[in-house]
């Protein structure tokens, strides 16, 4: 690329990085360069080269080591700064947020390109993508935090995910237009888009024990989410003769999964096949099988109920279950317009298609 038409990515990456501060999809602080690049589409390098110009123009704060850049541009300050030779000086300002306990780095892949996506599509109906790491959402209070979140936003929709039935209910009750991306609780019946986890698990079920397989454990992350509930329920109800589920506690950090391995191992020997809720307890599994001599998929075989773009590059190739993500996007995009619309939106359950690979063997 000439230094021409590096130049002009530069101005364009400057540009929609002042777009998304005034329209408030950016707020308070920057993500990483890496979730930046991921976002405009563009290398680091160009990242870092257009934080530099908007540092110098003062729409950022200089780099802190180990700290976030702090914004020093908003929508509210942008009065006392003349605009009116900038493209986005007449933004129209409709935002749409995203909430989730989980910081930026620990979303999976698939959750970030599923937020990419919405955002380019969304940007046609002049509507931004404001997204909220609030980690309190799963306490069994939020409501106080909820209250003043929401009242001070000024977003039209909002998109909950990982949400506790707390946070559910007090949408449902304060009438905030929300979809729930994940599975909502009866007690809420707000509207949702989320695999059918129960006829997943279900499924899994059925085909490990067509396998051979009768002692089969399914981990399961702490958080009481209303799909980690399907997911067991799905899981439990499959009635095949001799069937012995096993529900294996699965903590995000991985000596606490070790831990909890080692007990479950201990307590069962005769396990034979395990099922990920998360494609992100492969790698955790692969290592503990590994660390016990136990061959996959010959002492011990593995199922994915999601996928992680890191499973094309294991060997065995890992059982899973994948979805078609372009459908669910455009599926979720069309729960969001007919919210903004006034519509009455239905639920919506996905069920993905399993991926035969080489880690279940016959028994």
């Amino acid at each position: 690329m000439d230094n021409n038409a590096t130049s002009d990515l530069i101005c364009r990456v400057v540009q929609k990085m002042k777009q998304m501060i005034l329209s408030g999809s950016l707020v308070n602080t920057l993500p990483g360069e890496r979730i930046l690049g991921h976002q405009l589409s563009v290398g680091r390098e160009t990242v870092r080269k257009a934080l530099a110009v908007l540092e110098e123009e003062q729409w950022i704060a200089k780099a802190e080591t180990k700290s976030a850049r702090k914004i020093l541009m908003s929508p509210e300050n942008t009065a006392a700064t003349p605009l009116s030779d900038s493209p986005f000086a007449n933004y129209k300002r409709s935002i749409i947020a995203f909430i989730t306990p989980l910081p930026l780095r620990r979303l999976h892949q698939s959750v970030l390109a599923e937020l990419y996506t919405i955002q380019k599509i969304l940007e046609e109906d002049g509507i931004t993508v404001r997204i909220y790491e609030a980690p309190w959402i799963l306490s069994t209070n939020p409501d106080k935090r909820l209250a003043k979140l929401v009242s001070n936003s000024n977003c039209i929709c909002w998109l909950l995910h990982r949400s506790s039935e707390q946070s559910q209910l007090w949408f449902q009750k304060n009438q905030i237009p929300c979809i729930v991306r994940g599975t909502s609780y009866q007690s809420s019946a707000l509207p949702y888009l989320d695999r059918h986890w129960a006829a997943i698990t279900h499924h899994a079920a059925s085909f490990l024990w067509k396998k051979g397989h009768r002692k089969v454990g399914l981990c399961l992350s702490p958080e009481a989410l209303k799909g980690h509930q399907l997911m067991e329920k799905g899981f439990m109800t499959f009635n095949g003769d001799g069937w012995e589920p096993i529900i294996v506690d699965s903590p995000y950090e991985t000596p606490d999964f070790f831990k909890s391995l080692t007990e479950t191992f201990h307590k069962h020997p005769d396990i034979t096949a395990m099922v990920a809720s998360r494609g992100n307890q492969i790698v955790p599994l692969l290592s503990y099988a590994e660390a016990h001599k136990l061959t996959i998929p010959d002492q011990l075989s593995l199922v994915s109920l999601t996928y992680e773009p890191f499973m094309d590059r294991i060997f065995p190739s890992i059982c899973f279950y994948e979805e078609n993500t372009t459908k669910t996007v455009h599926k979720l995009i069309g729960l969001i317009r007919g919210l903004i619309n006034g519509k009455k939106v239905r639920s919506v359950s996905i069920i993905p298609e399993l991926n035969i690979g080489g880690s279940v063997a016959n028994k």
